[in-house]
């Protein structure tokens, strides 16, 4: 007999955490799942671990070379027997009631061909968890939302036919899980929120959001291929798609800024500011002009030259 749920954990030097992750698994109240764990050709002893860790019901695949988070996430999907499923990264955890929270809510709308998501927690490295900001979803605003708020694969219960339909485009490896979503959307399949928070996001300190240099122009590059896809094209909010390119903008004009790259601070700057003029979190506007007047250069040149003469 099929599991309720499949849950699936793309791995990749992930040794020193991962048992910690499987640990939250078999914890769960609700047991009724299967774990596939797919390491993406980890350098360090990660397959080996997820071999050896006794978890029921796991099945465990090896990349030959590193493919990155969505095709390993879709060779899961691939051998997944589960009604539903569910995602993990190898850095974050359930709480104990994540599957049976999940479980009696779909339960009681019948099993739908649809997508559910719960509510999270922020947890630092060092412990201390707070409380994500996970507003209430209305499904009429479904693209406003996922472009502003995007719920992390953890959070996902999505029956297994949608993903037969649609699946994560391994040419996208950033904003992967908003591009899924904006396409499920897009295909009409019900979304449902859940408001208990069932699971940990983990703020590990060498994730891309926390620790890749070219952030914003990886970001960026992503952005815009997923807003130009055909299956999108015209139907997403201009004020949101626009609203992220000039957070991209605003983040390689702090960059240039910073390295002195004068005509790189003005482009950009301007560029987050025409996108945005309320600014994209409604109060880097002032930063903007500041670093634009000062890599002008004449008005550069006059502002410094008036800091000199104060300093004296």
């Amino acid at each position: 007999m099929s599991p309720f749920f499949s849950i699936i954990i793309p791995v990749y030097n992930r040794a020193n955490r991962l048992p910690y992750v499987l640990e939250s698994l078999k914890n769960q109240t609700f047991q009724d799942f299967e774990t596939i764990i797919v390491d993406d050709a980890s350098t360090d002893n990660s397959y080996q671990v997820a071999i050896e860790y006794a978890l029921p019901n796991k099945v465990v695949i090896k990349n030959e070379n590193n493919c990155e988070r969505c095709v390993t996430r879709n060779k899961g999907i691939a051998v997944a027997k589960g009604l539903y499923i569910c995602f993990l990264d190898s850095d974050d955890y359930h709480l104990p009631n994540h599957l049976q929270i999940l479980y009696n809510f779909i339960v009681s709308k019948a099993t739908p061909k649809a997508l559910f998501f719960t509510n999270a927690w922020d947890e630092s490295e060092s412990g201390e968890r707070n409380e994500r900001y996970c507003p209430d979803f209305e499904y009429s605003n479904r693209l406003p939302y996922f472009l502003r708020y995007t719920p992390n694969p953890q959070r996902w219960a999505i029956h297994r036919d949608i993903l037969q339909k649609i699946q994560f485009d391994e040419n996208i490896v950033i904003a992967e899980d908003m591009d899924l979503l904006l396409r499920i959307s897009v295909n009409q399949f019900p979304i449902f929120q859940i408001h208990e928070r069932t699971t940990i996001y983990v703020a590990a300190s060498d994730s891309f959001t926390h620790s890749d240099n070219a952030k914003a122009e990886k970001e960026l590059f992503y952005f815009k291929r997923i807003f130009q896809k055909e299956e999108l094209r015209g139907l997403l909010p201009k004020k949101e798609t626009n609203r992220l390119l000039s957070q991209c903008y605003f983040h390689l004009m702090e960059k240039a800024f910073a390295n002195k790259q004068k005509w790189a601070t003005l482009k950009n700057g301007i560029l987050s500011v025409l996108l945005c003029p309320s600014g994209y979190n409604g109060k880097t506007n002032k930063i903007v002009f500041v670093s634009c007047l000062y890599s002008a250069p004449l008005f550069g040149y006059l502002l410094q030259r008036i800091k000199q003469g104060g300093n004296r």
